[in-house]
């Protein structure tokens, strides 16, 4: 017998979590490049995203054309680099007006180093990045080093520091539900296999 899914969230509905989404309105354009294997990861956070942003965009293939210009402002690339602005700084806070959307690279960093190389427009793009995030709160995956926050906390992030009055709360307390989601599983999985 088959497990029946949410047509909304699209999880089994044992785990739906409609119940935790809060929506809201983007405060600019965001598309989300999403690598095609990171799509088919459990662990993505993107599709939390939709949910609660119904209004963003994503895209998940290798390859893009280039986008037409948001209504105000340019494409801006979240990406960390040398040449990268960041948004935490004195002079990011001066440039946010010149932000008109954003496009975000969703992958491991092998993965977005490739869609980089896949699509050299994005590296025409002005990139930003930020420095002062909080710590990340999904625990379940991991970077390089331990520090990485997901696309959510990145996304949410971002858009707090270009909108102030945008609201961090809904999108961090969906991501908590998703992770304590996943510590149940775990739970529940390590103590089947001891009775085993």
């Amino acid at each position: 017998m088959s497990r029946a899914y949410c047509s909304c969230c699209q999880l089994p509905q044992s785990v739906c979590l409609c119940g935790h989404v809060v929506t809201q309105a983007c405060p600019l354009p965001v598309i989300i490049l999403q690598h095609p294997l990171e799509a088919k990861h459990a662990k993505s956070t993107v599709p939390l995203l939709r949910l609660a942003l119904p209004d963003i965009q994503v895209e998940i293939t290798e390859q893009l054309a280039p986008p037409p210009l948001p209504p105000e402002g340019g494409w801006w690339l979240l990406y960390p680099g040398p040449q990268a602005l960041d948004l935490d700084s004195e002079q990011g806070k001066q440039t946010c007006h010149c932000i008109g959307g954003l496009i975000v690279l969703d992958g491991t960093w092998r993965k977005t180093r490739r869609l980089l190389h896949l699509n050299p427009w994005l590296r025409q793009l002005p990139s930003l990045s930020f420095s002062q995030a909080p710590n990340s709160a999904y625990d379940i995956r991991k970077g390089p080093g331990g520090q990485a926050l997901s696309t959510l906390e990145s996304v949410s992030h971002v858009l707090h520091r270009l909108q102030p009055n945008f609201a961090t709360a809904p999108l961090q307390a969906l991501l908590l539900a998703r992770v304590r989601q996943f510590e149940t599983h775990i739970a529940h999985t390590a103590r089947n296999n001891q009775k085993n």
